[in-house]
């Protein structure tokens, strides 16, 4: 559609802009005193509260030739939630803040708000303020979400002797970004692993099921299961013998990783957006026992054991064992690259 004046966000202004978005999104929920439409929103929690943010920032986090505006939305509303779930946490409220060229197109915009209404209403999350910014740079959505919880569970409580846990499967976002990127290869499984990059599943129920069992530590795979795995171990000062043979992946990424030339086990060590829920629990724990995996919703696999600091952070598999080393996304790496 070309940017004429009659079809970009200048032709409504600011504050009509404002007022067309609110109408999309659910403003109204448990715990909503004051919402959209004062100079900020009044709220009650019943636990501690979890409070997060994140952005997608266009040409960073996503482009316009993978994603559509309704799957930006939705995106830059799964990463927060994924950040609540990985604290056993329930999320709630919304802020959420756009930074649009002046040029943007109004029906992308309203598609994108579509997006995030989709997400907040999967997670009954109500929208309860932000802000509306124009610029000459690239189009950002930053959110502010607020969750609550009676019992947070961090990054820090790994033992000795636990195994470390994941949920559903790794590798799938990346795939799916693979084969976005190359529309010409034919692959079984396509829609799923590409929705699993546009549209993520934040495995909110999950975390907390599991936050009520009472994991030592946990974390979301964000960044890569390797990085992330790291986290949580530096954060607890332990060790790790990851089993690289037991990463569990989705059906498909065997041909996909074939027509990449890779590994598919590269893409579940540090393909990153797979938003996952990776715990440490105790030696006893039980993903088969009665109740368990029917409350979790989701299938649990032990892929590594959490080892005295002294014994390292390794990798096992085929081969010799290597150290396990951050492979997974990083803003700010050292020498400028990616990884």
């Amino acid at each position: 559609m070309p940017h004429s004046p009659d079809n970009t966000i200048a032709s409504v202004g600011e504050f009509a802009l404002i007022d067309r978005l609110r109408q999309l999104v659910p403003t109204a929920g448990p715990g909503v005193t004051i919402g959209i439409g004062d100079d900020a929103a009044v709220l009650q929690f019943s636990h501690p509260v979890v409070a997060t943010c994140d952005s997608q920032v266009e040409g960073v986090h996503f482009t316009w030739a993978l994603c559509r505006p309704g799957d930006v939305g939705w995106r830059a509303l799964a990463v927060n939630l994924s950040d609540v779930a990985a604290m056993g946490g329930t999320p709630r409220h919304a802020l959420i803040s756009l930074v649009l060229p002046r040029d943007t197109l109004l029906d992308m915009v309203e598609e994108l708000y579509r997006g995030i209404a989709a997400a907040a209403l999967a997670h009954a999350v109500s929208i309860v303020g932000g802000n509306v910014s124009g610029a000459d740079g690239p189009l950002v959505v930053d959110i502010t979400l607020l969750g609550e919880t009676p019992r947070p569970v961090t990054r820090s409580g790994a033992r000795p002797g636990d195994g470390v846990w994941v949920t559903g499967s790794l590798g799938k976002a990346a795939a799916g970004r693979f084969l976005l990127e190359h529309p010409e290869i034919q692959a079984p499984g396509r829609a799923v692993l590409e929705q699993a990059y546009r549209r993520p599943s934040p495995r909110v129920d999950a975390g907390r099921v599991l936050s009520a069992l009472g994991p030592r530590a946990m974390i979301d795979t964000s960044d890569g299961t390797a990085s992330d795995l790291l986290h949580l171990v530096d954060a607890s000062g332990v060790g790790v013998r990851l089993d690289e043979d037991r990463l569990p992946v989705p059906d498909g990424l065997g041909p996909v990783a074939h027509a990449a030339g890779i590994d598919p086990r590269a893409w579940a060590l540090r393909g990153g957006e797979d938003y996952e829920l990776l715990f440490a629990a105790e030696p006893g724990f039980d993903a088969e026992a009665p109740g368990v995996a029917r409350r979790i919703g989701v299938n649990l696999t032990r892929i590594a054991e959490i080892l005295p600091a002294s014994a390292g952070r390794w990798i096992h598999g085929s081969g010799v064992p290597r150290p396990l080393t951050a492979e997974g996304w990083d803003h700010f790496p050292a020498g400028g690259g990616r990884r």
